[in-house]
């Protein structure tokens, strides 16, 4: 995990002059951010309410008005039927005044096909402030002439005209719009006061609905989300999903999944960190111990005994490596390693080797079996390869030492063949119990439960590590119970050696 100098967690300072020139725009952000989704969606209501009364409103005022003007018409409509339809005459002036006053108009005019006829307190037509034809006016014309009337000057007269009575008849009349006015705003302020009614209701159920399905999942799933980062690796801080089963409810889960996966990694990479920097304080007098141990093993080479002098040498080149391990953990600070050297080598030479190292190790009651084809060639770091052998034949002799009831003889195979790709297909596997049934899932993994008591849990993650970093793959098969070796089988796979790889694929192109 790379690790960031403190220069690189902080923004570079702007000088006094752009600092100053920014401060504004910074506080209108922060103004803004002080609005939060309850904020801006308490304002989408109550915008969404008013724009709705409104519409309403506009509507309801034109057809008032239009039904005002069309009750004066047929009440125009009929005194003049009634009383001047019949006799060609004028009518008294007293007449008249009564009809007009009743009507509420100051004239009317019927026109037919034969004749017209005109009631008027005087032989001079009055004059009109404003026109209007009820004649199937649009909605835009009826909306733009209420508001017009709503805020026309009081004692403004008006005339109105529509269709009459009869076929081809049309009415016409001059009116004081003091009265239409009146009314217009009376139903004004009635609409007002029940819109402030209706819309208070409408705002605080829309309101608590967007609350109590919204507003207060999201705000418990921000403060989850905030609570988390303060402290990921707490897993008391861990969303509880309210099993709901809308987009929220899926989110809660998934966001649980999420920060209990990530609380485990963060625990895992902490052991990681911590054993890295145990390891660089040990290795220091281990490197001091190995060196004694070098000395003492540079002695045994001077040994007449056969044995001594065959085993001497791998000993001295196993504390070679101790030694160089250790001189890099103390250079990087962690157990890094280091890139593979990939370079073909004798397998059968390398296994055999480790188990001459086991055997005079005290491991003599396990037999071993090397099946593996002489000058079988793997392309791979000879280093990292014996390592992760060596790994997987002392787990599996400490299996079988730690088995309380030995069913058959302690054994490990070592055995080798080659795929089709050529690629070199290597299995270590044992005659021991093997693994329980589920303990083979995360065995790769960093601190996973060892497969023995006393175990870091990290020797397989290690040899998996390795494995891959040699552009290979490692596995645990499956137990086979008729066969002697049915205790854990790992197979590795190693790329080829290139002079293999370049023959595949001439032949592949032949």
């Amino acid at each position: 995990m790379s690790v960031l100098a403190p220069d690189q967690f902080r923004a570079p300072v702007a000088p006094f002059a752009e600092a100053a020139n920014v401060a504004p725009a910074e506080k209108v952000c922060a103004a803004r951010k002080r609005i939060g989704l309850a904020g801006r969606l308490l304002m989408l209501t109550i915008a969404s309410v008013v724009v709705t009364i409104s519409v309403f409103y506009v509507t309801r005022l034109s057809l008032s008005r239009e039904n005002w003007v069309r009750d004066r018409l047929i009440a125009a409509e009929t005194a003049a039927m009634v009383f001047g339809a019949e006799e060609p005459a004028p009518l008294p002036k007293d007449l008249t005044r009564k009809i007009l006053d009743a009507v509420g108009a100051k004239m009317i005019v019927l026109s037919m096909q034969s004749r017209q006829v005109v009631l008027n307190e005087s032989d001079i037509a009055p004059s009109a402030d404003y026109h209007f034809d009820n004649t199937g006016p649009s909605m835009i014309e009826g909306v733009a002439t209420a508001f017009q009337t709503l805020f026309a000057p009081r004692g403004s007269t008006l005339r109105a005209s529509g269709p009459g009575p009869t076929p081809g008849s049309r009415v016409e009349i001059v009116i004081d719009q003091t009265p239409l006015i009146d009314q217009m705003w009376r139903v004004s302020r009635t609409f007002l006061t029940l819109s402030l009614i209706v819309s208070s209701a409408l705002t605080l159920v829309l309101w608590g609905a967007l609350w109590q399905l919204v507003i207060r999942p999201v705000r418990r799933f921000t403060n989850a989300i905030v609570a988390f980062g303060e402290s990921p690796q707490d897993l008391r801080r861990v969303v509880i999903p309210s099993g709901r089963d809308d987009e929220i409810g899926r989110a809660e889960a998934a966001l649980a999944t999420m920060q209990i996966a990530l609380t485990h990694e963060l625990r895992q990479r902490k052991r990681l960190a911590e054993l890295g920097m145990a390891v660089a304080r040990i290795n220091h007098d281990l490197r001091n111990m190995l060196a004694t141990a070098q000395l003492i093993s540079d002695r045994l080479a001077t040994i007449t005994d056969p044995l001594a002098q065959r085993l001497a040498p791998q000993l001295v080149a196993t504390l070679d490596r101790a030694i160089d391990f250790c001189q890099s953990t103390l250079t990087y600070g962690a157990a890094r390693e280091r890139a593979p050297n990939h370079r073909a080598f004798d397998l059968e030479q390398l296994v055999t080797e480790i188990v001459e190292t086991a055997e005079a190790a005290g491991a003599c009651q396990i037999t071993f079996a090397v099946d593996i084809p002489p000058n079988f060639e793997v392309y791979a770091d000879r280093d990292h390869v014996r390592r992760v052998i060596e790994n997987l034949a002392r787990n599996a002799s400490q299996a079988l030492a730690n088995q309380a009831v030995a069913p058959r003889a302690a054994a490990i195979r070592f055995a080798a063949i080659r795929t089709a790709e050529h690629e070199a297909l290597i299995e270590v596997s044992d005659s021991g119990p093997g693994l329980p049934d589920g303990g083979g899932e995360h065995i790769f993994e960093p601190f996973h439960n060892s497969t023995r008591e006393g175990g870091s849990g990290l020797g397989l993650a290690i040899a998996g590590d390795l494995v891959q970093r040699n552009g290979g793959s490692i596995r645990l098969a499956p137990r086979e119970p008729e066969d002697f070796y049915c205790g854990a089988r790992f197979l590795i796979t190693l790329p080829a050696p290139p002079t293999l790889q370049k023959s595949s694929r001439l032949a592949m192109g032949a």
